[in-house]
């Protein structure tokens, strides 16, 4: 009987709880209940999500630092095409074609700033990189992945072309971007990159410029040759043409030319025969005299002349810069990542639904385990 009674008062016994009740068979919460529960906890919540605010701050100073600097360029104007201005004016003269225009200077340009063998022997050899790896023992690999890791997305340029906004189109440019952990590197290594690539174009139309000359060069100095070849040949041909038709002329009895004393004479077409021997001899002289057949030939004249200009030519490196800025690199004054605000402010909602849900499961778990306690 005693036992039936415990049992009765068991399941008879009102819940004197605060606890918001959460019985097997309710199908709603009561939404006031929790809120009134999330006020009496306010300050465990508020001291979690407080906790979480300042974790959230802490992290955002041991998260890689990003800044980027940019610069704009457009194709170089006419005061520095000058700087090179003289040596296609001698070309132009010398009918050595170039090409050479501001736009083909910007195109060669950018297609060594986008070589990644280019950005990576910069990077290498940059005093950023090397502080990044000093006192650290890196393997083929590891070094490798390092500078991979640093030029991917932190190495840009962004065409017009690639533009949506027509306007934008009307004229050509270029934005280069360098990112790196400070402004000062982000500017440094970007200016450095853009001077680096500079000297590369400015070699690299040096190489081209020599490369022509010496192939116009080599096309002329090998015709002249033949030429030339070809005049000497004509030359001894002669010589021997005009030793034949002295023999002749000599076995013949004549001495003076065949129109001195009014007679005619049927010439041979192979070997004249009318100035007669004192004529030929004194023409076979003067043939066997000329040691340079170019010199009575006004073609291999010229050509040697024009030979002479080439070598005369000396292509210097040109001191140029094959764009023009319309924004130089800048030290950057607001960092890209991490927005330390922004993670400051998704921790503290991280640890405000957190805590919120910390107070509800250990409330409803508090109160399942009083019901266990009243009903044993």
């Amino acid at each position: 009987m005693s036992g039936f009674n415990k049992d009765e008062r068991a399941v008879s016994a009102p819940h004197s709880s605060t606890l918001p009740v959460f019985p097997a068979q309710q199908d709603e919460l009561d939404l006031l209940e929790l809120l009134s529960l999330l006020l009496d906890r306010k300050k465990t919540i508020l001291g979690i999500t407080f906790a979480a605010m300042v974790i959230g701050a802490g992290v955002s100073y041991m998260l890689p630092q990003r800044w980027t600097s940019s610069a704009v360029i457009v194709p170089p104007e006419v005061q520095q095409m000058r700087m090179m201005e003289k040596t296609l004016n001698e070309l132009t003269v010398l009918d050595i074609k170039t090409d050479i225009t501001p736009d083909s200077l910007l195109s060669d340009y950018m297609r060594y700033f986008d070589s990644r063998d280019l950005r990576e022997k910069y990077l290498v050899n940059t005093t950023y990189f090397k502080e990044l790896v000093k006192d650290k023992e890196l393997d083929a690999t590891q070094r490798y992945q390092r500078v991979d890791g640093i030029l991917t997305g932190n190495i840009l340029s962004h065409s017009s072309a690639q533009d949506k906004d027509t306007d934008k189109k009307e004229y050509r440019y270029y934005e280069l971007s360098y990112s790196a952990e400070t402004p000062v590197a982000a500017r440094d290594l970007l200016q450095g990159y853009i001077n680096y690539v500079t000297d590369v174009v400015e070699e690299e139309l040096h190489q081209k410029l020599t490369y022509q000359v010496d192939q116009v060069k080599n096309r002329v100095t090998g015709l002249y040759d033949l030429d030339l070849q070809r005049a000497e040949n004509a030359h001894n041909i002669k010589i021997e043409r005009l030793t034949y038709a002295l023999q002749i002329a000599n076995s013949a009895g004549l001495k003076k030319p065949s129109w001195s004393n009014g007679t005619a004479i049927v010439d041979d077409p192979d070997f004249s025969v009318t100035l007669g021997a004192d004529g030929l001899s004194r023409k076979l002289a003067i043939e066997k005299s000329i040691d340079d057949v170019s010199t009575l030939n006004a073609d291999l004249q010229n050509r040697k002349l024009y030979i002479d200009k080439l070598n005369a030519l000396e292509i210097d490196k040109m001191q140029i810069t094959p764009f023009k800025y319309m924004r130089e690199p800048f030290q950057p004054i607001k960092k890209d990542k991490p927005k330390r605000v922004l993670v400051v402010l998704l921790a503290g909602i991280a640890g405000l639904l957190g805590a919120c849900g910390y107070v509800l499961i250990s409330s409803m778990m508090q109160e399942r385990k009083r019901q266990r306690t009243e009903l044993l």
